[in-house]
């Protein structure tokens, strides 16, 4: 499994680099583009903690990571959907947030079912 360090600083490099795609390509430039950026680096500057196992950054980040997909796949209207730019990054914003969350979740459990903390003997 993999640490929750890294696919943290992967789905914030995505939410990052995928908002500053759809800021600068946008030609009126939306200040609500930026959110995406926002979050992202939010949630790099929560990765030392992850990596020190600090469990109210991580439920905060997990819980952090799914309100930003849920947000992300918001903004996409079914009626007017195109396979286009400012869509096809919100889907893969969305996924990327999904997927971590995932991640997130399935590391917890499990360490829950090992219960001796060896997932993270490796990093301490």
């Amino acid at each position: 499994m993999v640490h929750p360090y890294i696919i943290n600083t992967i789905n914030a490099l995505v939410l990052i680099g995928a908002g500053l795609i759809g800021y600068f390509a946008s030609p009126d430039k939306p200040v609500t583009a930026l959110a995406a950026p926002a979050f992202g680096v939010l949630l790099l500057a929560c990765t030392h903690h992850l990596r020190r196992h600090n469990r109210f950054v991580f439920n905060t980040v997990t819980a952090l990571t799914l309100l930003v997909g849920f947000v992300v796949v918001a903004r996409i209207d079914p009626a007017n959907f195109e396979w286009d730019r400012r869509h096809i990054l919100y889907l893969l914003m969305g996924a990327s947030c999904f997927i971590a969350a995932a991640f997130y979740i399935g590391t917890f459990i499990q360490e829950r079912r090992l219960r001796n903390n060896e997932i993270y003997k490796e990093d301490l």
